[in-house]
């Protein structure tokens, strides 16, 4: 029959599994890693902070400013989050020093038990006389060797003993003070997310206040939205046009190059006639595209499409404050169709090419200067640029910089940067890394 305690060591070994593999699968994070994840957190709040506490507070509520507040809340619940996850860890090494605390207990009891009956024993032989009588009442020489090896042995296992003991002793104290320090960091952790819990508070009550400027505006944001609208559906016509420019100079470029190849092979000799049939009807290592017309380019693409989510951002300093497609503006009824990411930086900002490309064109749209970089068959796009310092045809590296950041309607620096791959915008966000 199975007992109460039974049951309960079972239960105990059950939970301590469990949060074992909840501690490698859920979080798979150690201390370290969430501690240099959270102080990166808290480096972009504080660049979120300097990029809104430059922002006049005179200044008129914009949605920009709103994007800043909502991404540093963002941000915020991150932090408490990561400090979450840092608690979760050290209950689980409570857990586990409790556990071992228990067990260096049990086996302590235990080697005391086994001592005890050994110090016993020994009291009730102690004399000299019956030592040498054990010894001397053996049948035979070998017997009498072996009961002085055996006395030998026994006096060995009883100091064995004492040093099991003693080192049971000394890790049993350990783990009584490694459960304290763990029982100490977790307070200060949970300080550190009860302080973090109030400055969200904080922030919460600042994005309502700012959320409600912003709404007793919201007629002549509508106006400002659509106004933005009108020159991004420009922009993305003008970019539209660039790349069915290029793609209709590559597909002439191929039509002259098969002429002339099958001029060359009418006047070719058989055998070098099959030797090219041969070569042509090599299965290809990619799919074609037409705009990858030389191996040189087909080579950018490649290294385009190997870098996505690896890809630098093409300002050193930025926070993006409208995201890629269709956005609700919180507190109205407007919504914001973006093509790309606008990114917030400081005016004059240098602004870089995110990949090694060609520039298709520089060009202006609505009076800001824009331009566009050929990567094989991916294009990106940098609106909105005080000065540009490239020019058309030019081959640009990877972080050489093309032009500087021009300011908004409200006077921030500002770009908008699209991507798109050949006629197609996708979502550039998801090609820069983390930052």
């Amino acid at each position: 029959m199975t007992t109460f305690s039974g049951m309960t060591r079972r239960m105990y070994r059950f939970v301590f599994i469990l949060l074992t593999f909840v501690t490698v699968n859920g979080f798979g994070q150690t201390r370290e890693d969430l501690e240099k994840k959270r102080r990166e957190i808290q480096e972009e709040i504080a660049s979120l902070q300097q990029a809104q506490s430059a922002i006049s507070n005179d200044k008129k509520a914009s949605v920009s400013q709103l994007k800043l507040i909502q991404q540093k809340l963002k941000s915020r619940y991150a932090v408490i989050n990561n400090l979450n996850d840092e608690m979760n860890l050290i209950d689980n090494t409570i857990f586990s020093n409790n556990r071992e605390i228990y067990r260096l207990q049990r086996q302590l009891d235990t080697l005391r038990q086994q001592y005890a009956k050994t110090i016993e024993y020994a009291y009730k032989n102690r004399s000299s006389y019956d030592m040498l009588n054990f010894i001397f009442t053996a049948t035979s020489f070998n017997d009498a060797v072996k009961r002085a090896t055996y006395l030998k042995s026994y006096r060995k296992y009883r100091d064995e003993q004492v040093l099991n003991i003693n080192r049971t002793q000394r890790e049993l104290t350990q783990r009584i003070d490694m459960l304290t320090a763990n029982k100490q960091e977790k307070g200060k952790v949970l300080e550190q997310q009860n302080q973090q819990k109030i400055i969200l508070e904080s922030e919460q009550k600042e994005k309502n206040q700012f959320v409600s400027r912003l709404k007793a505006r919201e007629k002549e944001i509508e106006k400002e939205v659509a106004a933005k609208k009108k020159v991004e559906r420009s922009l993305q016509n003008s970019i539209a046009a660039i790349i069915k420019r290029e793609i209709e100079a590559a597909r002439r470029k191929a039509e002259d190059e098969a002429r002339k190849l099958a001029s060359s092979a009418a006047v070719a000799k058989p055998a070098e006639k099959t030797a090219a049939a041969a070569v042509s009807t090599a299965a290809p290592a990619r799919k074609a595209n037409i705009l990858e017309n030389t191996p040189e380019v087909t080579k950018v693409s490649v290294g385009f499409e190997n870098n996505r989510g690896n890809l630098p951002w093409p300002v050193d300093k930025g926070t993006i404050t409208s995201s890629f497609g269709r956005q609700r503006i919180e507190g109205t009824k407007i919504d914001e169709d973006n093509g790309g990411i606008t990114i917030q930086t400081l005016p004059g900002a240098s602004v870089k090419a995110v990949f090694e490309g060609v520039v298709t064109t520089v060009y202006d749209v609505a009076g800001s200067q824009t331009v566009t970089i050929k990567h094989g068959k991916y294009f990106t796009t940098y609106f909105n640029l005080s000065t540009v310092s490239v020019a058309k045809g030019a081959k640009v590296n990877m972080g050489q910089t093309i032009g500087k950041a021009a300011e908004n309607f409200d006077g921030d620096g500002e770009i908008l940067f699209m991507l798109n791959e050949e006629m197609r915008f996708v979502n550039p966000e998801i090609w820069l890394k983390n930052k």
